[in-house]
């Protein structure tokens, strides 16, 4: 192929810059979905350690319910010991 005109010269220019925008295009989409990819890794263990943090702390809670509700059976325990003495 031989190039005799101008023309011939615009062509191949606007090839090779339609190519290298293209490649610039790929690299830049790859470049945001990559990044997209990790803000949603990082968004996903956030959500996941909150819920840990959710559990342990239901875990806690419900310890200190077991333990206040030990502590109010005991009290019902002495206060019908003492009105059974009494009758």
């Amino acid at each position: 192929m031989k190039i005799t005109s101008a023309t011939d010269f615009i062509a191949i220019g606007s090839l090779v810059l339609a190519t290298a925008t293209s490649l610039v295009g790929v690299a830049l989409w790859y470049a945001k979905s990559e990044k997209r990819k990790y803000g949603l890794e990082r968004d996903f263990a956030h959500i996941k350690g909150n819920y840990e943090q959710i559990q342990i702390a239901l875990r806690d809670l419900l310890k200190e319910f077991d333990h206040r509700f030990n502590d109010l059976e005991k009290d019902i325990l002495d206060v019908k010991s003492i009105i059974n003495r009494r009758e």
